[in-house]
């Protein structure tokens, strides 16, 4: 629910607590998954992950957003590719 461009030291307790608790669920789920094969990553048993069949915005630039239904937005940022929705991440 934060905008991209939002600087870190910005960012209030509450909302470093829900981060925080969102990324532990999401890093549980990629991990159960076995990670996230985008181009050539393979585990050390040589499996592909199938994460990236649940990612909600990461190359999906101009698709609808699955909670608002806006296109989601591309930026580059800090040389990295950022995907969200400008609606829901206000």
């Amino acid at each position: 629910g934060l905008p991209p461009q939002k600087s870190v030291q910005r960012i209030a307790n509450k909302q470093w607590s829900k981060i925080v608790a969102a990324s532990r669920q999401v890093l549980g789920r990629a991990i159960q998954c076995g990670g996230t094969t985008i181009a050539d990553f393979v585990n050390s048993n040589g499996q592909k992950g199938y994460f990236q069949i649940e990612l909600q915005v990461y190359g999906r630039a101009g698709e609808p957003c699955s909670v608002c239904g806006n296109p989601i937005s591309h930026a580059k940022m800090a040389g990295r590719a950022s995907y969200y929705c400008a609606k829901c991440q206000k």
